[in-house]
């Protein structure tokens, strides 16, 4: 149909209200700031990061503005695993958020995951944590990430690229929330070309 929106229904149908539809379909800016999480912990985890961030390079409408230094954490919910190094993405993107979903999973392929069991060993896991001020909680796409504000290894590295940035769902900046945590993680120092080339 011409000067609209025809919604088919799918083969696997999505479990959204119309709202949340309109909101992913329509979430299209080219000035979105995105940040997302990285981590790794199975083989050689820096190469697993470097291949990962080679990849989101080369994708259309993705501008990598700064990636954090690498921490390393011990493992959150099954303990039996090598600890991950983490880290944080911020890009520019004109992407839709479940578009960029599908690419962040797309390269977790190509760069050699293997899906095994949940908090199980991986070796590359690439999350959207914030999209601009955008908050959706759908089964598909939860934004923001649910559990970002119980990982120290995301809010460390969210405070040392984007301190002033506001959660959008508790209002407050991320150097306010890591204050009130009591402990810090070790940081790996890495040498890493925060900007995008492109022009």
């Amino acid at each position: 149909m011409r000067g609209g929106l025809r919604l088919l229904t799918p083969l696997c149908p999505i479990h959204l209200a119309l709202a949340d539809i309109t909101r992913l379909l329509l979430s299209e800016n080219s000035n979105t700031r995105v940040f997302i999480g990285i981590g790794t912990n199975v083989g050689d985890r820096s190469n697993y990061i470097d291949r990962a961030l080679d990849k989101l390079r080369l994708e259309d409408q993705i501008w990598i503005e700064a990636v954090s230094s690498i921490y390393e954490t011990v493992p959150v919910g099954l303990q039996d695993q090598p600890n991950f190094l983490n880290g944080v993405i911020r890009i520019k993107t004109a992407v839709r958020p479940l578009n960029l979903l599908e690419i962040l999973k797309r390269i977790e392929v190509q760069v050699g995951r293997q899906y095994r069991k949940r908090w199980g060993p991986r070796e590359i896991d690439l999350d959207i944590l914030i999209y601009g001020d955008l908050i959706l909680d759908p089964p598909l796409l939860r934004i923001p990430h649910p559990e970002m504000l119980n990982r120290q290894f995301v809010l460390q590295p969210l405070v040392e690229i984007q301190p002033d940035l506001i959660h959008p769902s508790c209002n407050q900046t991320i150097s306010q929330i890591v204050c009130h945590m009591a402990t810090e993680i070790e940081t790996i120092s890495r040498e890493r070309k925060n900007s995008d080339s492109r022009q």
